[in-house]
């Protein structure tokens, strides 16, 4: 039995960032970065690690995704893959401690990213709920923001951009709240990554219905992000 509660994100942080002596500032191959993560993630969490490309990737870096599987958690297989992405014109990758920290971050928010689908797919006894019904004139904005206009990511989603915000803003509720009424409409930076995907897919309009809905879900996680745990109890998540 997995505990996944006692999972916290500055743990998570922490806890990876111990192979920064073995995995940063060093010329090494993909394989060699790949293997050594992986097999540290698998040894301590019952997740699975795959190894995918896209020459999006930046030069010698990485992306990091994850997916959680409803019908393996159902049949009580591991459900929660990590997918590290690496750029295919590229063997090596070298990532200096700050990059290699920023992936560090990005994996603990993956991680209790899926945990929460985790708990909202068994609270409802593995039942799936339909996407947003987006009226986008074009197919391709139709199929994000249905996706990202469903409930469950809203939910998952608005607690990644409560801890984004209360990182970037260590830990002032204010200054995370105002942020989110902000113009960000021609605004560069990575900070609040999800925040700004989510109003790129809807053009910016703080008056949209999922844009509202997200961002009362975000305020109602910055007490739970400052834990960095999306839950209090142990319930459904103790597998």
């Amino acid at each position: 039995m997995f505990d996944w509660s006692n999972l916290e994100r500055n743990s998570i942080i922490n806890f990876i960032m111990e192979l920064s002596p073995k995995l940063c500032d060093r010329n090494i191959t993909v394989t060699q970065f790949h293997t050594i993560l992986s097999r540290y993630i698998k040894k301590h969490w019952p997740v699975t690690v795959s190894q995918g490309w896209d020459i999006k990737v930046k030069k010698l870096g990485l992306f990091v995704g994850g997916t959680y599987y409803s019908d393996r958690d159902e049949n009580g297989k591991k459900c929660i893959e990590l997918v590290l992405v690496y750029n295919p014109l590229y063997n090596k990758i070298n990532l200096s401690k700050r990059r290699f920290k920023n992936m560090c971050s990005v994996i603990a928010d993956t991680l209790l990213h899926e945990i929460i689908h985790m708990r909202q797919y068994r609270r409802r006894d593995f039942k799936m709920l339909p996407d947003y019904n987006s009226t986008a004139s074009s197919s391709k904005i139709r199929e994000e923001q249905g996706y990202l206009g469903c409930t469950d990511e809203i939910d998952a989603y608005g607690f990644n951009i409560a801890c984004e915000l209360l990182e970037q803003f260590r830990g002032n509720y204010k200054l995370s709240i105002d942020f989110l009424s902000k113009n960000l409409v021609g605004s560069r930076g990575r900070s609040i990554a999800c925040w700004r995907m989510y109003l790129k897919a809807f053009k910016h309009d703080h008056d949209h219905e999922i844009i509202k809905r997200l961002k009362r879900k975000v305020i109602r996680y910055l007490p739970r992000a400052e834990v960095g745990k999306p839950f209090k109890s142990r319930d459904w998540i103790c597998h």
